[in-house]
């Protein structure tokens, strides 16, 4: 927990009132036991699934109809994927429906919830069923390799979902539309021309359709690099916030976080396999029912295996998922000359999507992908009356009078209480980097 310095807080509490701060403690309380509940629940049904029998029994019966082993396994990982979804569904509907109206996080009709959970359903299956046949194509054809030749496998499968993801993905939950020539358009293009980045528009989305919450991203790998951003944060926040935002997204594309993000992907699927070769061999043998792992019937047990690691392992994920977020709030705050537009922006996204402003550092540790709000805050506070930099990037035109004037008269009373705490060098394009958590 960072304490804010007066001038900051005052900032901070006109933007995100204490009663919305409240509302956002109340929110988290309720999500994180329903999290437990999800994995813990997922877990055990496949647990049971797997040793009760079941995973036995539903195998023989695909074996009937289908004869290749990999077929077998692609029709078992849709089977399990429609399961466990099926399981699942209440504590879906609570986090991701019922507790976000309450909140007042969405407006978006039951039908259409709906309409968007089976969407997704179906994408798993897909995936997962593409997976599996991969998976055990490859245990059938290298019986004792198959770890080395699925790991070696999984790198090029993360590029290609990275650069598919904005134009083929997103699109069949949202509306994309570029947005009309503006002066904001001009800026966030300008902007994006002096960091090397080469957009032609800007997407909006209609992120309302599915929630009050803001959001804003760039992604995509060469001609599909795509700038977007949710008609809500369009609604919400100043032009000043939103080009802040928006220098945050094309930070990461500057400091290459796309690819190191894809590494940090590779090396966890890497140990994923590595974990599932040698504890399933273990485990698989000990169900009567089931040979060895390369018996699709072990499906249900190598899912389990990956919901144990993937709970395990989100401290260190979110761990290095925090440090390419804040080189990428660094880079924002040394790229713009925005004043105290990083302060009003963060604080308004925190209202807006009820993210806690002081969360406790176990919490931090376990759940957070990104900097805690009050930490993105002060970072930049700490560079909010770096103006006299000509190197930064001036939007043109952008901002009116009055905020020009408000800014010009806060930030040398930010700067004087941050400056103790800001480092003397600036920021080095090595260090690693959803806006809000």
């Amino acid at each position: 927990m960072i304490a804010l310095p007066p001038d900051i807080e005052r900032i901070v509490d006109a933007v995100y009132p204490l009663p919305r701060q409240a509302a956002a403690a109340q929110l988290a309380a309720l999500e994180r036991p329903l999290f437990f509940l999800g994995t813990l629940e997922q877990l055990a049904a496949l647990l049971l699934f797997y040793y009760a029998g079941g995973a036995a029994l539903l195998r023989t019966r695909l074996q009937r109809t289908l004869s290749a082993t990999w077929s077998v396994a692609a029709s078992f990982a849709v089977c399990l994927v429609l399961g466990i979804t099926l399981i699942e569904a209440p504590v879906s509907w609570l986090a991701g429906f019922a507790l976000l109206h309450r909140f007042g996080l969405s407006r978006e009709a039951g039908l259409t919830w709906l309409g968007d959970f089976a969407l997704e359903t179906a994408l798993s299956c897909v995936v997962a069923a593409f997976l599996a046949g991969l998976l055990f194509a490859a245990m059938g054809r290298w019986k004792r390799r198959w770890p080395f030749v699925a790991a070696i496998a999984a790198a090029p499968l993360i590029v290609f979902g990275n650069a598919i993801y904005p134009v083929y993905v997103a699109p069949l939950f949202n509306h994309y539309t570029a947005l009309p020539p503006s002066r904001l358009t001009h800026a966030i293009l300008s902007l994006a021309s002096h960091e090397g980045i080469n957009a032609s528009a800007v997407y909006e989305y209609d992120m309302s359709r599915q929630t009050t919450t803001d959001n804003a991203y760039v992604a995509g790998i060469g001609r599909t690099e795509r700038i977007a951003v949710g008609d809500n944060l369009l609604r919400d926040l100043r032009p000043d916030e939103i080009l802040y935002v928006l220098a945050h997204e094309m930070g990461h594309y500057k400091l290459g976080h796309l690819w190191i993000g894809t590494l940090y992907g590779w090396i966890g699927c890497a140990l994923a396999i590595a974990v599932v070769a040698w504890l399933g061999d273990l485990l698989a043998g000990r169900c009567a029912s089931v040979c060895a792992l390369n018996d699709p019937a072990a499906l249900a047990l190598i899912a389990a295996i990956l919901s144990a690691y993937a709970l395990l392992g989100m401290p260190i994920g979110n761990r290095l998922s925090r440090g390419i977020e804040s080189a990428a709030d660094l880079y924002a705050a040394t790229h713009t000359h925005l004043g105290q537009a990083g302060i009003r922006a963060f604080a308004r996204l925190g209202a807006n999507d009820l993210t806690p402003l002081h969360p406790q550092a176990a919490v931090v540790w376990f759940f957070y992908t990104h900097p805690p709000l009050d930490e993105r805050i002060m970072t930049a506070a700490r560079y909010a009356a770096h103006a006299a930099d000509e190197s930064l990037f001036r939007p043109p035109c952008l901002l009116r009078a009055q905020d020009r004037c408000a800014d010009h008269h806060t930030s040398s009373s930010i700067l004087a209480k941050a400056r103790s705490r800001a480092p003397r060098r600036s920021i080095t394009l090595s260090m690693r980097a959803q806006w809000s958590q």
